[in-house]
């Protein structure tokens, strides 16, 4: 058995939470993954890509954030807001130049930099840090004099240091203790803004100076004379600096308390930092040269909550001396809104502004701003031409529901990505220009009716972007409009109640058509599928083998052929999974808590293997459906010369070289399609379901071996015995047709799925509870 510490799965154990309403940050061309818990340590790192790719963290405000590396190397964040109160649903988010992603809850702008260090929100290094899943590892520095006590929101584990010389502590948040932190934020901003104070004069802690990451270090040394000196490639030491003044102000024209994106479009690796502002002012230390700035700009009410959100920047800035330069809210007077054929009422809306150097390099780890409201909170900008240094990439994003329930419909579109920030800010569409997809949202009946759907436009050159995602009650059918201003590529994901995540692979939605697409149509199994990307977005192959390293990693499966799914991370619900691989009924590789297998040396090309993998969600309280799914699938390897195997070069796979390319495992794959409703319950006494048996493919390369047999089973009595179905079809289509009888009334049957093809691959799948017979059928 081959061991590795380096990739993580699903575990056994998920994160805490529920899932409820989000956003979704993106790298240029990438829209989400599942937010899915881990599983143990496999090796590889081409398989550690595949299956690790998604990590879970928890800001110190309470609100989590999904990060998933795709092949390419690209983040996609999603995030789950700690409070979905009015005026609590607003965000900002940098990134620097060296590709770190920052999300701050709008709550806690006013803090940044001075009681709250930027590190705690930097998502990138939590997601690489050990406590990525449900904790923040936090040090807290107390000011002189003071003596060291648990600041709010905190649990503090150890202290050191004197009170006379300031001592220091370490803790950690969790997500629910953050959500007292974020309370203590809003009642500190509503209590300076009725005494008629900027928002975050008042001290968060008393005698705290500041509460950063621990182990975080700073791109910035501190300030001397009221002047900050970003530490960056030893630039105060080769160059002339000159003092740049910075000033900023809320839409009410007072000064705020917040950050500010500076970087270099002559070189933004020289210099690039994300600077606080204290009081309305940042001054710094900087070398001659061009320069650009974006500040995402907060207003808040006397109750603490987020009136809007500016989007202020600046696309050319010379600095040849001492330079005072103003970032005013007020002069941010263009709205991210949208014209629609039909009525919408505004639920999300984002701006992103993204900026390159002279090298224009590529917009992926470029610095980018954005602001982002998930709650309808307004979103400003301030016009701005191109740049003159470099180039800017800038984009919009709206999404709307309609106003009633009895013919549901909503609004996705992303402005065109543009070069400069125009005086209209309307995303302008009419019914010609939007793609049409019939959505249907299935759940469990015991899962709970409110769930969540995203949808992102994926295009070359966007930057950083945040994408909507809604609260959506479930079971529905919603009509969904998407725009393709930007090639109309979309990836869409549904989290059905709190403990199961879905996710679309690439879609193209074109102009003028209409689609269908189903979400959680049951049984839910455990398998693979035809896939345009990677499982869970990015490029790594799921399925393959080259020069003798074998992975094979199977999903929660839906009727949809490129869906994948699994737990949420939100999920505070337990579950159990297994996965073993036999080599001519040897065991070569068990893994509990897995539902892969990987294995080196596998060469012999008259080898054959059976691979065994079990999921159970039995003990979750929410799912009466589907509980537990049993998968067995036998297989060789491809031969030199099948090049119907060959993965395309868009792929990756563990063990890849110019010499041993990768092939795609010829492994079996099943969806159904039972006749019944949106809560998977059957209210007819004949039962039918469409079966497709084909070979997992990635980007249509896979086994092209016939699919020679195929059998369904019923079990009435808990798998003690089965009845075989009337089948019908050929070649990998069939339906099934079976009697419900009457003393199954109110249960939920098994089902069992049998199938081969021409080169004696196989595959058996049990799932029980696989559908609900409702107490009345006809």
């Amino acid at each position: 058995m081959t061991t590795s510490p380096r990739l993580r799965l699903r575990s056994t154990r998920s994160a805490t939470g529920a899932l409820t309403l989000g956003v979704l940050l993106t790298a240029t061309a990438t829209l989400a993954a599942p937010a899915l818990a881990a599983q143990e340590a496999l090796p590889g790192t081409a398989a550690a890509r595949t299956t690790s790719a998604t990590r879970t963290v928890t800001l110190v405000t309470g609100d989590q954030v999904m990060v998933t590396t795709t092949g390419s190397g690209q983040r996609v964040l999603a995030v789950r807001p700690a409070s979905h109160a009015k005026g609590s649903g607003g965000f900002l988010s940098f990134q620097d130049a060296s590709g770190d992603r920052y999300v701050i809850p709008s709550l806690a702008q006013p803090y940044l930099g001075r009681q709250l260090d930027l590190s705690l929100f930097d998502v990138t290094a939590l997601a690489a840090g050990a406590s990525a899943a449900d904790r923040v590892p936090v040090t807290v520095s107390f000011a002189r004099g003071a003596k060291p006590s648990t600041p709010t929101g905190l649990t503090l584990t150890s202290t050191s240091g004197s009170s006379a010389r300031g001592a220091s502590a370490r803790g950690y948040t969790t997500a629910a203790s953050g959500r007292k932190l974020a309370r203590l934020l809003k009642q500190r901003i509503a209590a300076d803004v009725r005494a008629g104070h900027r928002p975050g004069s008042t001290p968060l802690f008393a005698g705290v100076t500041s509460v950063g990451r621990t182990g975080a270090t700073t791109a910035r040394t501190p300030a001397a004379n009221g002047v900050s000196t970003p530490a960056v490639n030893g630039v105060a030491g080769k160059y002339k600096l000159n003092i740049l003044q910075i000033t900023a102000e809320d839409r009410s024209g007072a000064g705020v308390n917040g950050a500010v994106l500076l970087t270099d479009t002559d070189d933004a690796a020289m210099m690039t930092a994300v600077l606080p502002v204290d009081d309305g002012i940042e001054k710094v230390a900087v070398p001659t040269g061009h320069y650009s700035l974006a500040a995402p700009v907060v207003d808040f009410d006397a109750s603490g909550d987020v009136t809007a959100q500016s989007l202020v920047t600046l696309t050319d800035l010379d600095v040849t001396g001492a330079t005072t330069t103003d970032l005013d809210a007020r002069t941010a007077t263009a709205q991210v809104a949208a014209a629609t054929p039909r009525p919408a009422t505004a639920d999300y809306a984002a701006a992103t502004w993204g900026r390159t150097d002279a090298a224009d390099g590529s917009i992926d780890t470029a610095p980018t701003a954005s602001a982002v409201s998930t709650d309808a909170t307004p979103v400003y900008v301030n016009p701005q031409p191109a740049a003159t240094t470099g180039k800017v990439a800038y984009f919009t994003q709206w999404s709307g529901h309609g106003p009633g329930t009895a013919d549901p419909y909503r609004y996705d579109l992303t402005g065109r990505l543009s070069d400069q920030v125009a005086a209209d800010q309307r995303i302008t569409v009419t019914g010609k220009q939007l793609a049409t997809v019939r959505e249907r949202y299935v759940r469990d009946p015991a899962a709970s009716p409110d769930g969540v759907i995203t949808s992102g436009e994926l295009g070359a050159g966007l930057p950083a972007a945040f994408s909507a995602a809604v609260t959506q009650t479930m079971p529905a059918r919603v009509t969904d409009y998407l725009s393709g201003n930007n090639g109309g590529v979309w990836i869409q994901q549904s989290f059905p109640g709190t403990s199961l995540a879905f996710n679309s692979g690439d879609r193209t939605f074109a102009a003028g058509r209409t689609y269908t697409q189903d979400w959680a149509r049951g049984p839910i199994g455990l398998g693979l599928g035809q896939y345009t990307t990677g499982p869970f977005g990015g490029s790594d192959c799921s399925a393959c083998v080259a020069d003798g390293n074998l992975l094979a990693f199977l999903a929660m499966t839906d009727s949809e052929p490129d869906h994948s799914g699994g737990p949420s991370v939100y999920s505070e619900q337990s579950y159990g999974f297994r996965a073993q691989l036999y080599r001519d009924g040897t065991l070569v590789d068990d893994r509990p808590g897995n539902t892969a297998v990987y294995v080196d040396g596998q060469t012999a090309p008259d080898a054959r293997y059976r691979m065994v993998a079990d999921q159970d969600f039995s003990g979750d309280t929410t799912l009466s459906q589907s509980t537990t799914a049993h998968t067995e699938l036998t297989f060789g390897l491809p031969s030199a010369g099948d090049t119907d195997s060959l993965l395309p070069d868009r792929f990756t796979c563990e063990g890849q070289s110019p010499a041993t390319p990768c092939q795609v495992l010829p492994m079996l794959t099943a969806r159904f399609r039972p006749a019944t409703d949106d809560l998977n319950t059957s209210h007819r006494t004949t039962q039918s379901m469409g079966l497709d048996i084909a070979h997992v493919t990635f980007g249509g390369a896979g086994s092209r071996a016939a699919i020679t047999s195929a059998a369904v089973q019923v079990s009435f009595d808990g798998g003690q015995t089965w009845q075989n179905s009337v089948l019908h079809g050929s070649k990998g289509h069939y339906r099934a047709r079976w009697t419900n009888p009457d003393s199954a009334r109110g249960t939920s049957p098994a089902i069992r799925v049998t199938a081969t093809d021409a080169d004696g691959n196989g595959l058996t799948e049990t799932i029980t509870h696989a559908y609900t017979v409702a107490a009345t059928t006809s």
